[in-house]
Parts: structure tokens; sequence; C-alpha cells
């Protein structure tokens, strides 16, 4: 049985047969008007390739032109959905989802064992319920009457049981009948979860919208491009000239070779002269907050470093042990008028973030000043599908080598780390998880002699 998504659009012209749907075009040359009008009729529809053939030469067509029909489905095969039925009913439909998903379903021993990959993913799309793997170019819909036979995939299947459905899951990715996932090496080492995160945050193995869509322009109001001031005393900083400091950094090719990750720190702690400086010189706001317009529908800002369509979603909080001149505490860090707010955070949470942060160096480090990078995941998801939180990942790694660069010229003593707990820092900050939570975490110390 083939058909086409219910999305897709056939159309003819000049001799041409274009078939269009989210992941790409297909098309083919050479058919003629009859075996064009066929084709047209399989949007939304399953039918045999032989039934269509047979009403080929009911409408007059030759031998030659049902020749031509079948070397057409053969090459357009890719663009098709296939079906395997159950008892005259739909038990399960592989859809592709990619320009190149090519099916091509295996012939497998009737005593052989198959299981379900262990990167299929089983949710619900659309209101259908469906299996897919970022392994995959398909994705597989079910019906109700194939979740025993997924949910059995678990432990194995022989594929006698169940011959077609179980050799159209294997071609479809989502199982398996063989050990490749546990021996190759390439694939041994994926998580399921980084796998399929970096599966769905690009282009190629999905057929999801991806890119600047303002997918809830009209719905929802995008977030300002300022974070609203929390309540708590106000500690203004050190802003330094840049003048100043260009003069006395040393020479950039320098500070690329000499920056290093320092995870102890001189007897003496940081001042909060210092602090301020590198804040200001690595992350204020240093241009004003643009209005919204046509072709930029939310408020955007300049920074010093860069970030993805000028959201700007991230923010800083810095917990605070030893630093002259500044109280141990939590602090939020206001980008635009460059000063610190104290937050009401109970001691032993900023304990356990400075005591986490040090476990992330290997025990090694006993921080001075953590600063911990949370974003406003909105900021970034009112613009832009599917690749919101992979663009925030590589702002927040913009943000640690700007934070490098600029420790480094100044000679303190920098390191980003790796891990940390997110819903810990959201207790901390006072923050909703699920709204704004930490993403990335930095120490910041004076360098020792």
């Amino acid at each position: 049985m083939i058909g086409l998504r219910p999305d897709a659009v056939v159309t003819w012209e000049d001799g041409v047969l274009t078939i269009v749907q989210r992941f790409g075009v297909h098309t083919a040359r050479g058919l003629t008007p009859r075996i064009a009008a066929l084709l047209g009729e399989l949007p939304g529809a399953l039918v045999d390739e032989d039934e269509l053939a047979e009403r080929l030469l009911e409408a007059g067509g030759t031998d030659q032109e049902v020749a031509l029909f079948y070397l057409a489905v053969g090459r357009l095969r890719p663009a098709f959905v296939h079906t395997v039925e159950y008892t005259g009913e739909p038990l399960l439909k592989v859809v592709p989802v990619a320009r190149d998903a090519v099916l091509e379903v295996p012939d497998l021993p009737a005593d052989h064992v198959v299981r379900l990959s262990r990167f299929a993913l089983v949710r619900q799309d659309e209101g259908e319920l469906v299996v897919e793997s970022p392994l995959a170019r398909h994705k597989v819909v079910l019906s109700e009457k194939a979740m025993p036979l997924i949910a059995a995939l678990s432990r194995g299947v022989r594929v006698g049981e169940a011959p077609e459905a179980l050799c159209h899951l294997v071609a479809a990715r989502v199982a398996r009948a063989d050990d490749a996932e546990d021996t190759d090496p390439a694939l041994r080492t994926w998580e399921f979860h980084n796998l399929y995160f970096h599966s769905r945050s690009r282009l190629g193995r999905h057929d999801g919208p991806n890119g600047a869509t303002y997918r809830f322009r009209g719905e929802l109001p995008p977030e300002p491009a300022l974070k609203p001031l929390p309540e708590g005393p106000i500690t203004e900083l050190y802003r330094p000239s840049l003048t100043e400091a260009a003069a006395g950094d040393p020479a950039f090719t320098t500070v690329l070779e000499s920056r290093r990750s320092v995870r102890q720190y001189a007897d003496a702690p940081i001042t909060v002269r210092q602090l301020g400086e590198l804040l200001y010189r690595a992350a204020r706001v240093r241009g004003e907050i643009k209005a919204p317009t046509e072709g930029a529908p939310y408020e955007s800002s300049n920074r010093v470093y860069p970030g993805g369509g000028a959201c700007y979603e991230l923010e800083l909080y810095l917990t605070v042990d030893r630093c002259e001149g500044l109280d141990q505490g939590v602090y939020y860090y206001d980008p635009y008028g460059h000063r610190l707010v104290t937050l009401p955070a109970r001691q032993e949470d900023a304990r356990a973030m400075l005591a986490l942060a040090g476990m992330s160096t290997g025990g090694t480090a006993k921080p001075d000043v953590l600063i911990t990078m949370t974003s406003r995941f909105s900021r970034m998801s009112w613009k832009y599908t599917s690749l919101p939180y992979a663009a925030t990942l590589k702002n927040v790694g913009v943000l640690y080598q700007t934070f490098y660069l600029v420790a480094t010229a100044m000679g303190m003593a920098p390191c980003g780390l790796g891990n940390g707990d997110s819903d810990l820092a959201a207790r901390t900050f006072g923050l909703d998880w699920a709204a704004e939570s930490s993403v990335g975490e930095f120490l910041i110390g004076g360098a020792p002699a």
C-alpha cells in the first residue's frame, strides 16, 4: 500500500510532476497526463499500486504506460507513505520525514528476533501516536492495535509472529534486527537524549519547522529585552575606562595563548572593583534597547558578546564567598544599570551552590565567586522553532569565552564549569524552573602568584 502525507501538494505542469512536502520536493519527468492524474490522488490516501495500474489500463493506458507508471512509483518511493494492515485495517504507517528517506524493507528469517531501538521514542504528535528515532528518516504512526507489539519489542519478538510489521519497523530504523547499536563505536557512545536533541535541533532528520518562525506572534507577547529587576539592596559597580583598559591589556594573541582554566586562587580575594570591571567588559548592555518593529517584532539590545537573534536570553547571578568590598551572598547582575541586586537566598542554598561548583572541578577548587548563567527560554522560543535550546547553549559558550578572555587580560583566575544543578539554582535565585533556569556556570577569583 502506498500514499502521500495529507499535507503533500501534487502539481502537474509542463510535463513535470512535483510533490511538495514539509521536508522537501520530489519531481518526475516524462509522465503522461493519466499517470499524473492517478498520482495526484495520493495525498491522504492509501492504495495498492497494482490497483492503480489496473485503473490506468481501464482508463485507456497502454502496457508501455503501465511500465512507465511503475518506474515513476519506484523513483518517487521516498515520498510515499507505506502502510501495514491487520485484519483489513491499518496497523501502522511508515511516513517519510526527510528528503532522502528511502525505505528498504528487509526479508528477515522467521526465527530472527527483532527488538525496539534504544533510540526509539513513542509520543503523541498532532493527535497521532508515533514512534520516531534520531537514526530514522521516517516516523511510524501507530494504531491502537499496534501497541502490544511495540511493548513486546522491548524484550524481543520473533519475525514469524508479525513478519510484515516487524520488517517495516526495522526498515524505518525504530527497531533493530542486529546488535549494531551496541557494537558500532559511533552509536555505542551516544545516549538517547543527546542524539535525539542533536537530530531535532538541526535540519535533515525531522519534518518540523526550523528557524525564525515567530510561532507565538499574535498569541503571546514577547518577553522584554531586560528582565524586571528583583527587589533588594543595590550595589553600584565600578565602570572602567575602556581606553585605559585597552592600553593596559596584553596583546590579543598573548591573551589567547595564555588563557587557561585556573582552579586555585590567591590568598587575597578579588575586589569588588575588579568584579565590576570584569562584568562591565564582558556582559553589560552597551547599546540602547530597541523597540519592536515589523521586521523585528521584539525588543533587542546590544551587548559586548554576540547573541543569536539579539535575543540575549542569558541572565547572570553571582554567588559570592570571598570578594573584598562585597558581602557574602547571592546577587543578580543588572546588565543595563551595571549593578548588583542582593537576593534573599538562604545561606544553606548559597553554600550548596559553591560546594557543587567545587565538586564540578573534581574537588580542586574552593570557589570565591560563582557566576551562574540562566536562560529566559521564552526569549528564544518565541522567535525560533527547533533550535532555541541549541542556540542558547551556543550563546553560553560565547559568554564563557568572553569571560575567559577578559579575565585573562585582567590577570584573574577564570574557569568554566561543565555541570550544575538547575533545581538548586532555581531555588536559590527564586526562579520558575521551566521559565528560567541555569544553563552554565563560571568561576572567577584572584590568580595565584
